[in-house]
């Protein structure tokens, strides 16, 4: 998974800021996918778009005067890393789906 070297927060143009993160690699489709999915489902980032070019990730239509900005979008890439990781799935304990736990009787 990518880590984050920093992030910037730079005006557009269009009356727009995008924030720049760098990443101590390219990330990969799913951790992509998963930032996307990430941001649609954080507060005041909804709006929010992403690209990706390298190393690079490009969060546009943020308001970096927001309150807690910041802090929204390092829980949003913490988030996106936890998704990514590949057979993280919460697992159900083997005692718990097993014949023998199941008609065990009560000691």
């Amino acid at each position: 998974m990518p880590k984050v070297v920093r992030l910037e927060t730079l005006p557009l143009d269009c009356a727009e800021s995008v924030l720049v993160v760098e990443l101590t690699s390219a990330p990969g489709r799913g951790w992509i996918k998963a930032l996307k999915r990430v941001l649609a489902d954080t507060e005041g980032l909804e709006s929010a778009q992403l690209r990706c070019d390298g190393r690079f990730a490009y969060i546009i239509g943020v308001e970096p005067g927001q309150r807690g900005m910041t802090h929204r979008i390092n829980q949003a890439l913490a988030a996106a890393n936890e998704r990514a990781l590949p057979g993280m799935r919460t697992a159900v304990p083997a005692a718990a789906t097993s014949t023998s736990a199941l008609t065990a009787p009560p000691a």
